[in-house]
């Protein structure tokens, strides 16, 4: 199944990684948005940002303004045009569910749009019901649920339509949350519910809600997040990891065309960076699409993150492990360097670069920036933020922005 490459053919590879990434399809979001959990591709690359390295949530240094959250969340916020948008639950059982909106500029709450939860709201007390990333193609906003409820609003938060995937799978959900997701592209919302009980993906259509397609899951908990592709033939599709497998579905018809029998991380989530897909797991595999087929091209068990899913800029890939970041070459997965984080335990925010540097966040608050210098690595800055952040963060412009447990930050240079 795996093809057998040469050292010539993964050395020619590396070389020219950087020019056919830089002649793949162009992104589709402004420079000026970030619609998904982990921005384009998945691939935390916010390298058109920069940010200030030298920050402190607690005392107010370089923070623009800090907004109380209508109850708490760990989904990563959006920022679509003059809005930042995030999830959040409270009430009992956290059975409130909440989208909202914030002026980007003011941090004021522009709107906010509240539900009652249909599905098992229950989670463990590290996780929320608001636990996914909500997801956007610039028109609308779509947000899963642990209940397993997904909401679709508009940018003015009006309710669009909403769908109890529950209500229709009932033994669907386990108690630590159901933390993938959802994934947008060509106008097909992927929801990836994977669990011991009613265990399914689905395709659902961004206008109507209608479902498009249904297929079934491996019944086993999985939090990893579907990765929309577009194949070398120019096929829009999803990606989906479970503990032993690698499936490439069709978007709009759920029609499995590729899958790769690969142990795969069920917490971390896959990376696009035409024209390779990286999957972490027992062994982080890059697969390599072309115009008439997807295989793999490496596989590295050195190069392996913890929980945190992988990014990718230019020829490098950067895994969390904890208190350590890895550096790999993206052509052939060899490691470049290692660096230990000072302040950095438990991490659960996956890292990202940005023109200043690429930002660990530990899940109690502290921030390691660490600059690649190539051979090599140094930590340039230990912000603070002071309370507990899970949440992926967002880079756009000169601006960072955090979602913590109960707040939404903007990070910004004092003038």
């Amino acid at each position: 199944m795996f093809s057998k490459w040469t050292q010539a053919s993964l050395h020619a590879v590396a070389i020219g990684f950087g020019l056919i990434a830089m002649t793949a399809a162009p992104s589709t979001a402004a420079e000026s948005d970030w619609l998904t959990f982990r921005g384009e591709g998945g691939r935390g690359d916010a390298s058109q940002a920069s940010v200030p390295i030298d920050f402190d949530v607690s005392s107010g240094k370089n923070v623009a303004w800090k907004t109380a959250t209508t109850g708490r969340g760990i989904g990563g916020p959006l920022v679509i045009g003059d809005l930042v948008v995030v999830t959040g639950c409270d009430g009992e059982d956290q059975r409130d569910i909440h989208i909202e909106a914030f002026d980007r500029e003011t941090g004021e709450r522009r709107w906010l749009r509240s539900l009652r939860s249909t599905g098992r709201p229950y989670t463990h007390p590290t996780s929320a019901n608001a636990s996914p990333s909500p997801v956007s193609d610039g028109q609308r906003i779509i947000a899963l649920f642990s209940s397993c409820d997904l909401v679709c609003v508009d940018l003015e938060g009006q309710l669009q339509w909403v769908r109890g995937l529950a209500i229709d799978h009932p033994k669907a959900g386990n108690d630590i949350s159901m933390s993938s997701s959802p994934a947008l592209v060509d106008g097909v919302v992927c929801v990836q519910l994977e669990n011991q009980g009613d265990s399914f993906a689905a395709g659902i259509d961004a206008e109507t809600g209608k479902t498009l397609w249904l297929n079934n899951r491996p019944r086993d908990s999985n939090w990893s997040t579907p990765q929309p592709i577009e194949l070398g033939d120019g096929t829009i599709a999803f990606v989906m990891q479970d503990s032993s497998s690698i499936a490439i579905v069709k978007a709009r018809t759920g029609e499995a065309i590729h899958k790769f029998d690969v142990k795969c991380d069920t917490t971390a989530s896959s990376t696009y960076a035409p024209p390779l897909i990286i999957v972490p797991g027992e062994e982080t595999t890059a697969l390599r699409i072309d115009s008439t087929s997807v295989e793999v091209l490496w596989q590295n068990n050195r190069l392996r993150p913890q929980r945190c899913s992988p990014v990718v800029h230019g020829e490098r890939v950067y895994m969390g492990k904890g208190s350590v970041l890895i550096a790999g070459n993206v052509g052939d997965g060899e490691v470049l360097w290692q660096q230990r984080l000072p302040g950095i335990n438990t991490v659960w925010a996956s890292p990202l670069y940005t023109a200043s540097g690429i930002f660990v966040f530990d899940a109690t608050g502290n921030v390691a920036v660490v600059k690649d210098n190539g051979d090599d690595a140094e930590v340039i800055g230990e912000p603070k933020i002071g309370e507990a952040i899970l949440a992926t963060p967002a880079a756009v412009g000169d601006s960072l922005y955090l979602r913590t447990d109960l707040a939404v930050v903007r990070i910004k240079q004092s003038s």
